[in-house]
């Protein structure tokens, strides 16, 4: 019996151990499963992290290029191998060197070296700037720029980017600001800094340099009469035909408008620079073809020199500029040296152009009247209306010594005002005492553009009770080419108002006989250049003496426009005029430019003055 209990104990016990023993193994079952589901389940984690990784650096915008502490590459993204011209799977396995042909300003960079270098002080290498990358498929140069990174495992990383696009905007905003955006030529900057560089090997090699000015004759009137369009072409054409001239050397920049400075360097003799300055002037005497148009342009050029006029940049362009004034005073078209005593004609010239803005106020201003002649009657029907300005100190100055400045500057509309107001109440006053004169105004561009410039006529002539007729405007030809303004309802207007129109300087420019045949006009004016032909003996090959007046009355009859000579100085030349049919004529042969009374005077004697 108690063999039987202690058989059932034993049982018992077997039976407990061993339930808890498939306990614990099914405990243990459970968590080897459990562990193993982890383990799955960090391993998928990590190879979709490993995958977005991959991932994220394919689709990086950089070259990404993973090495060994050597700078053998391991890994380069998609971008990598695009930029060094090779296939992903070449490039594996080969020196980093071999797969980015690195320059540093110009020098030849190994790669490796700065990997293990990197890789040893655990510091990151920058190049932000000077780095070209050569490509290994076609040679491309392209500019990068890149860095090199240590990793905590060993080896390094590279990360290149491709700036070549930054590059040329960097250069072309460089360009803008040192060039000029017409003619690609330097600006005045871009001229500073090589003249400092040019004056530095100069003093070193004790050397010469020039400073030129060159401006263009009359531009503005080329402005005004065939529009902005045509003087931009002028003005590159003009500094091709400048930068032709000169050597590699050389500098030509533009100052601005029609101005232009060159600077000269490593000159033997002064010489040397007048003699490049007079090829400038030659080169731009050619004809200038644009569009339909042969302009004739010149160009005044002035010359100072390093050391012997001064040694700053800018007071050497402020000499050469007076030089090219003087050469412009003195003949347009011509260059000329500086000299010291062009420094007292400049500041005279600053003194005109201030007392100028004080003439109109204190009534210095006065006109003068040149008789007109009507060769079929024999009389004087007529007067030229001529500026002069009574100088509290230089006494009474001719147009030639002031008029330039006055148009150079926006008081010549209101001076202009002035003249036609005062020209109209002279006519008044002479029909008041029985001349009914026509009195000839001439209009300069700006005058003739100015807005509501008819209006303004209309309220002188109301204000003064003078008919139309009785006020001729004397228009330049060039003026009316200007396809850019509407010239001829300007014209229009003039004509509904009673006035006349007369052409001058027709014939001496590059207006043609349509202009004629567009434009209202009663009158055209025959020029003094073509007046003193008249009665010379033809020379070798020339035609008949007057036979551009003959053609031009002749064109004038046929279109029933008056003709009027201008600058008749001799019984011949009147005799021959009249003999051609034309109308009026004026000079000083008939009579000088005087006042009021002095007219009045010769209507009663009835004999040129």
């Amino acid at each position: 019996m108690t063999a039987l209990l202690l058989a059932l104990c034993l049982v018992l016990v077997l039976a407990v151990t061993f339930s808890m023993l498939l306990a614990w193994q099914w405990h243990a079952l459970r968590r080897w499963r459990a562990r193993h589901a982890a383990g799955e389940l960090l391993c998928a984690t990590q190879a979709q992290g490993y995958a977005n990784a991959l991932s994220l650096l394919h689709a990086l915008p950089a070259a990404v290029i993973g090495t060994d502490q050597d700078g053998v590459v391991h890994y380069l993204n998609a971008r990598a191998a695009a930029l060094s011209g090779m296939a992903p799977g070449d490039g594996v396995g080969a020196p980093v060197t071999q797969l980015l042909p690195l320059f540093h300003d110009g020098v030849a960079v190994d790669a490796a070296r700065q990997v293990r270098d990197c890789v040893v002080q655990q510091e990151v290498l920058e190049v932000a700037r000077g780095a070209v990358l050569l490509r290994h498929l076609d040679g491309k140069r392209i500019d990068v720029q890149y860095s090199c990174a240590p990793l905590v495992q060993g080896g390094a990383v590279l990360l290149l980017h491709d700036v070549s696009a930054r590059r040329r905007a960097e250069a072309q905003l460089e360009f803008i600001a040192h060039h000029d955006g017409l003619t690609g030529l330097p600006n005045r900057l871009h001229f500073q800094i090589r003249f400092e560089h040019g004056i530095a090997y100069a003093r070193r090699h004790q050397g010469l340099l020039a400073v030129l000015f060159v401006d263009i004759d009359r531009f503005k009137a080329i402005n005004d009469s065939l529009g902005h369009d045509v003087g931009d072409q002028v003005l590159m054409e003009f500094a091709l035909r400048v930068q032709q001239c000169l050597r590699k050397v050389d500098t030509v920049a533009r100052q601005g408008g029609d101005e232009f400075i060159i600077l000269l360097t490593e000159l033997h003799a002064a010489q040397d620079a007048e003699r490049v300055a007079e090829k400038i002037v030659n080169a731009i005497a050619a004809p200038f073809v644009i569009g339909e148009y042969s302009l004739t342009v010149a160009a005044s050029v002035g010359v100072a020199l390093y050391p012997d006029d001064d040694d700053d940049v800018n007071a050497l362009i402020e000499k050469a500029d007076l030089a090219m004034y003087a050469a412009k005073r003195r003949a347009p078209g011509t260059c000329l040296r500086y000299s010291s005593c062009m420094q007292t004609q400049s500041y005279s010239r600053t003194i005109i152009e201030t007392a100028l803005r004080h003439a109109l106020e204190r009534n210095e201003f006065v006109l003068y009247y040149q008789p007109r002649m009507n060769l079929g009657m024999r009389a004087i029907t007529g007067v030229k209306a001529l500026l002069r300005w009574k100088h509290p100190e230089l006494g009474l100055m001719m147009p030639l010594d002031f008029l330039p400045v006055l148009e150079e500057s926006a008081l010549i509309l209101p001076v202009g005002a002035w003249v036609l107001a005062t020209a109209v109440e002279q006519a008044r006053s002479w029909i008041a005492r029985g001349h009914p004169l026509t009195v000839s105004v001439s209009l300069s561009a700006r005058q003739f553009y100015q807005r509501d410039i008819a209006r303004h006529f209309a309220t002188a002539l109301e204000a003064a009770g003078v008919p139309g007729h009785c006020i001729e405007l004397e228009i330049a030809a060039a003026i009316l080419i200007d396809r850019n303004q509407n010239c001829e309802l300007i014209l229009q207007q003039f004509r509904q108002l009673g006035m006349r129109i007369s052409i001058s300087d027709f014939g001496t420019g590059d207006t043609s006989l349509n202009y004629l045949k567009r434009f209202p006009a009663d009158a055209v004016r025959i020029e003094k250049c073509f007046i003193d032909d008249l009665g010379r003996p033809p020379g070798p090959g020339q035609d008949e003496a007057g036979a551009m007046v003959r053609a031009i009355v002749a064109m004038a009859r046929t279109l029933r426009l008056r003709t009027i000579a201008s600058g008749v100085e001799n019984s011949e030349q009147l005799e021959l005029l009249a003999a051609m049919g034309c109308d009026e004529a004026f000079g000083y042969f008939l009579g000088r430019a005087v006042e009021p009374d002095g007219v009045e005077a010769l209507l009663k004697s009835g004999t040129p003055a």
